[in-house]
């Protein structure tokens, strides 16, 4: 589980912004609390991030993706000679030059771990990992540009992998494509129990396709739509072989020898790109297409594409792939625009299923972004599960949350952000602000 994220130097967060999930003393709905036995701490399972357009609540999250997609190709997808990809605060020239910094800290196997890198766009800076497996912090490696130490508590080939990790790339990412069993489980915590949906759902729904090979979740897939009354009973997914179409008739000698060395060449770049990426997957051999089923007026099957169906029901089916995945790993699921082409209804029926812990044995979070207020008041949040964005004078963006403005307990939360009273909210400085230049000299 996520105990808190930090991030500095990335995109709009100039300053270090830190995002906990750390429950408060407060005694709002103690059973949307995971207790962590052991270590006194209590964990929510949902964060509500408000802000303004433009305030940077999207780039809270994006930031614990970039996060995780260093730890997963720095060491298999960054080129070896090339710069490192990143997106420093551009509102401040020194800022461009200044390193980019982001931290976790996590709770693995009931484990504490804190685990952090700092980088610019050369090389990596600074990398840690510490551990508290008995409550007392383990020294289990620490980076200083290319001088590395490692605690006695790190078991591994750890000299081996030190000279395979290059200056732009991190030695958690490097260990992690050589086996190194101590550091696997925090990797696939990135990996594995992490998931990001985009605003634009398209890989989300491709993802949720994939599953959907699997009958066991195909089943949970149809059943959830069924009970979203959106007129689906059932869902199709067929796999068709990719093959490439023969050359069409009456072409010359030549051009037909064209056209095959034109194939050759594309399928040896198609091949040397998955070697490049290192993965192990092989070229895709299939396509996914997927058919939620409806019932005529006789109660006959009638299949619909996806692009016959509302962007609503494409939106919530593509959320249901991740959902379920970190539902059932118990990880941690960042959705930018929860509320998107969604009925309120739909987005409190999402929170709900995190909030119950019967339906979430395993404590996954949800960390979403949003401009419904309706879910301020009707979906039961925690008071500290609410989060705002609002930016400065320089363009910065301050995360802060709804817990610094002690709220009582059954304060109308939808009525006082509306009212401006966390902040959080856009300034509108005229009344007339969508009138043309001409209008608006003219009322003056």
């Amino acid at each position: 589980m996520l105990i808190r994220f930090r991030a500095s130097n990335f995109r709009s967060l100039k300053e270090e912004q830190e995002l906990s999930l750390v429950a408060s003393s407060l005694k709002d709905s103690p059973e949307a609390i995971t207790e962590i036995e052991g270590l006194d701490l209590g964990l929510v399972r949902v964060a509500a991030i408000y802000g303004a357009n433009a305030s940077g609540k999207s780039n809270v999250i994006k930031a614990l993706a970039y996060m995780s997609s260093a730890v997963q190709n720095s060491h298999r997808q960054w080129a070896p000679e090339g710069p490192i990809p990143r997106e420093p605060f551009l509102l401040d020239p020194q800022s461009k030059l200044d390193p980019s910094s982001f931290e976790v800290d996590l709770l693995l196997d009931g484990a504490r771990f804190h685990y952090g890198f700092t980088l610019n766009d050369r090389e990596i800076l600074k990398e840690w990992l510490d551990a508290y497996p008995i409550g007392k912090r383990q020294m289990w490696f620490k980076r200083e540009r290319r001088v590395f130490t490692f605690g006695k508590k790190l078991v591994g080939d750890n000299a081996a992998i030190e000279r395979l990790t290059r200056p732009n790339s991190l030695f958690l990412s490097a260990a992690a494509q050589n086996n190194h069993g101590g550091l696997l489980p925090l990797y696939r915590w990135f990996v594995e129990r992490f998931g990001y949906v985009p605003r634009e759902r398209g890989p989300a729904i491709f993802n949720t396709a994939l599953m959907c090979r699997d009958e066991g979740f195909k089943s949970w897939v149809s059943q959830a739509l069924r009970s979203a009354d959106m007129g689906i009973v059932d869902l199709l997914v067929r796999e068709e072989d990719l093959t490439v179409p023969p050359p069409p008739p009456g072409l010359s000698k030549k051009e037909k020898r064209l056209a095959e060395e034109f194939v050759t060449t594309m399928r040896r770049f198609a091949e040397k790109a998955k070697q490049q990426l290192n993965d192990g997957s092989s070229l895709p051999k299939k396509k996914l297409t997927v058919s939620l089923i409806h019932q005529d007026s006789n109660r006959l099957a009638v299949p619909f594409g996806l692009e016959n169906e509302s962007d609503g029901t494409v939106a919530f089916y593509g959320l249901l792939g991740p959902l379920v995945h970190v539902v059932g790993s118990g990880g941690t699921l960042c959705v930018d625009e929860l509320d998107a082409s969604l009925h309120p209804l739909l987005a409190l029926g999402v929170l709900h299923y995190f909030h119950n812990p019967e339906l979430n044995p395993r404590g996954a979070q949800i960390i979403f972004t949003t401009h419904d207020t309706n879910i301020l008041d009707k979906a039961s949040l925690r008071r500290d599960e609410i989060w705002f964005t609002e930016k400065d004078a320089e363009g910065g963006t301050h995360l802060y949350p709804l817990t610094d403005f002690k709220p009582r307990k059954n304060e109308n939360l939808e009525r006082g952000y509306l009212q401006g009273r966390y902040g959080a909210v856009p300034f509108i400085s005229s009344p007339a602000f969508l009138a043309s230049p001409q209008e608006e000299e003219a009322q003056h």
